[in-house]
């Protein structure tokens, strides 16, 4: 494919990769699947551009196209997934990979699947890092509680189990993502030790000593009255996958209601503590 200018903006199919020049430096890429109905579907993109520089007066609209070789991609994907040290004592090891567990380690075998979660992204290790070391700082965790909003792979609540949280539950208003987190679980031999379930967070029940959610900014926003309403006294609300440009937003918007204690940053993600500190 030769090169076109401007921004790249992706939405993913599969084999046959196709490049939009929109004009203003704004690029549609995509890969569709070679199969009989290629041919119409590419024939409905070039009637679409012929109708929209109808309408707009702009001809500079441009079709590019190319073919790529089919590839085992969760093979390929599974080859870049290797075992990393997410924190000072947690490791996530991928299913098919071999990991000597050092000293004082805890590993965290995953097999994500389509959930999200893997220790690889900045968002969930900041999360992890947050956990632990609040839970380094309870003598007495017999009492302690965790809540997982959006679970995902279970990683978070599967590291809180290993850390020594003795209740834990994980909740996604995503079937799949609950039934990775359960394997996940039961290959980490703690399904006996924590509950994933597809209830959604105003239906839950209980107060925890601890919630995290690894979400987005707006959601986390809109999420904010059932968050603290699950929130115990004195307990940590650990928020993640903000950006850093939007994290002065979160932070205002809860700091209406609880008490900020600090921020932790990798890259350009951000994880914002909070304590409801009661008077």
């Amino acid at each position: 494919m030769r090169p076109v200018r401007g921004k790249k903006y992706g939405i993913f199919f599969k084999i046959n990769s196709l490049t939009l020049d929109l004009g203003n430096n704004i690029m549609l890429k995509a890969y569709i699947k070679k199969d009989a109905f290629v041919q119409t579907h590419l024939n409905e993109i070039k009637n679409y551009l012929t109708s929209l520089s109808s309408l707009t007066g702009n001809n500079s609209y441009e079709l590019l196209t190319d073919e790529i070789e089919d590839e085992d991609w969760n093979a390929l994907w599974k080859s870049f997934f290797q075992p990393i040290k997410v924190t000072k004592r947690i490791v996530v090891k991928p299913s098919w990979k071999t990991y000597w567990k050092q000293d004082q380690e805890i590993v965290i075998e995953l097999d994500p699947g389509m959930a999200f979660g893997t220790g690889t992204h900045a968002s969930t290790r900041l999360c992890m890092q947050a956990i632990e070391d609040l839970a380094d700082t309870i003598s007495d965790k017999s009492q302690c509680s965790l809540l997982d909003v959006g679970t995902g792979s279970g990683i978070l609540a599967i590291a809180a189990v290993l850390l020594g949280i003795p209740k834990v539950i994980g909740i996604d208003i995503d079937y799949q993502a609950i039934e990775c987190a359960k394997r996940n679980a039961k290959m980490n031999n703690v399904s006996d030790k924590l509950i994933f379930t597809g209830v959604p967070l105003h239906k839950t029940n209980g107060a925890f000593s601890m919630i995290v959610a690894n979400i987005l900014p707006q959601t986390l926003i809109d999420l904010k009255a059932d968050l603290l309403s699950h929130l115990a006294p004195s307990g940590y609300l650990i928020l993640s996958g903000i950006l850093n440009e939007k994290a002065r937003e979160v932070i205002d918007e809860f700091t209406k209601d609880i008490s900020f204690v600090r921020e932790t940053q990798e890259d350009e993600w951000g994880c914002l503590i909070f304590k409801l500190i009661c008077t």
